[in-house]
C-alpha cells in the first residue's frame, strides 16, 4: 500500500512538473513571438472612419485583437487613444488626419513617421505594415522614402496601395530616392478598381517599376467596378488584405 502510495506521488509531481514546463514554454513562445502593427492612413479629406471596416474585419477573422487610434493634429503632435495591451495580437493602428488635405510630401512622411515613433514608444514593434487609400498612399511612399531604412525605426514587412496614384511630375519630389532605398524583404500590394473615377488605372499602374523589380513580393491586383470611396468599404477587399498580410 505504501508503495502505491509512493508512486502516486512520483505520478502526481512528474505530472505538475510537466505541467509548469509546458505553460512557461506556452508563455516563452508569446513573449518571443514578434510584435507586427498594421497602420492605416486615409486619403484626402477623409479621416479614421474610412478605414474601420477595413480593420474591424480583420479583427473579426481572427488576425488582430486589438485597434488603436493614432490622432494626428495640425500642428503634427500625436495623441494615441488607446494602449497596446500586453498579448496583443497585431494590433491595428487607424490613424487620423486633421490636415487631411495637405499634399506635401515631406508633411506626409513627417507625420506618418511620428505616429510609428509614439506607438513604437509603447509598444516596442519588431516590424510594420503600412495600408493607404487614396493620398494615404503619399504618406506610406513619402514615409519609405525618407525613413524606409532609419534603424532606428521598425522596418516596414507590407505595403498596401489602395487606389494609389502619383500626380504627374511629382514623382521625383515624392519618391525621389526609393527606387535605390527599397528596403529590402518588402512585400507590396497594388490594387485598383475599374469603377474608380478619381485615380485612373494608368495611374496606379505607373507605380509598379518602382517595385516590380525590388521588393522581395510584388503583387497587382484589379477588382471590378467599385468607386475610389467603396475600395475601403468592400468585403472583396477586406478578403484580400487578410490574405496579403496574415496568411
Amino acid at each position: 500500500m505504501k508503495n502505491g502510495v509512493r508512486w502516486l506521488i512520483v505520478i502526481v509531481v512528474l505530472t505538475l512538473a510537466g505541467l509548469a514546463s509546458g505553460v512557461a514554454h506556452h508563455r516563452y513562445v508569446q513573449a518571443a513571438r514578434p510584435l507586427t502593427a498594421t497602420f492605416f492612413i486615409h486619403g484626402y479629406g477623409s479621416s479614421w472612419h474610412a478605414e474601420h471596416q477595413m480593420a474591424k474585419y480583420l479583427v473579426d477573422h481572427g488576425a488582430s485583437n486589438q485597434i488603436i487610434r493614432a490622432n494626428v493634429a495640425q500642428a503634427g503632435t500625436v495623441t494615441l487613444h488607446g494602449k497596446i495591451r500586453a498579448g496583443a495580437r497585431n494590433p491595428l493602428v487607424e490613424v487620423n488626419y486633421a490636415d487631411n488635405k495637405n499634399p506635401d510630401p515631406t508633411a506626409a512622411a513627417t507625420r506618418l513617421h511620428r505616429v510609428i515613433q509614439a506607438v513604437n514608444r509603447q509598444a516596442d514593434l519588431k516590424q510594420i505594415n503600412l495600408v493607404g487609400h487614396s493620398m494615404g498612399n503619399l504618406s506610406t511612399l513619402a514615409y519609405l522614402d525618407r525613413y524606409g531604412e532609419t534603424p532606428a525605426m521598425p522596418p516596414v514587412k507590407h505595403l498596401v496601395i489602395l487606389a494609389g496614384g502619383l500626380l504627374p511630375g511629382r514623382e521625383d519630389e515624392v519618391v525621389g530616392h526609393l527606387r535605390q532605398r527599397l528596403p529590402r524583404g518588402l512585400k507590396v500590394l497594388n490594387l485598383y478598381s475599374t469603377g474608380d473615377q478619381r485615380i485612373p488605372n494608368a495611374r496606379s499602374c505607373q507605380l509598379n517599376p518602382l517595385f516590380a523589380n525590388r521588393a522581395a513580393t510584388f503583387q497587382e491586383v484589379q477588382v471590378k467596378g467599385l468607386s475610389h470611396s467603396q475600395i475601403h468599404e468592400s468585403k472583396q477587399v477586406d478578403r484580400i488584405l487578410l490574405q496579403f498580410l496574415f496568411k
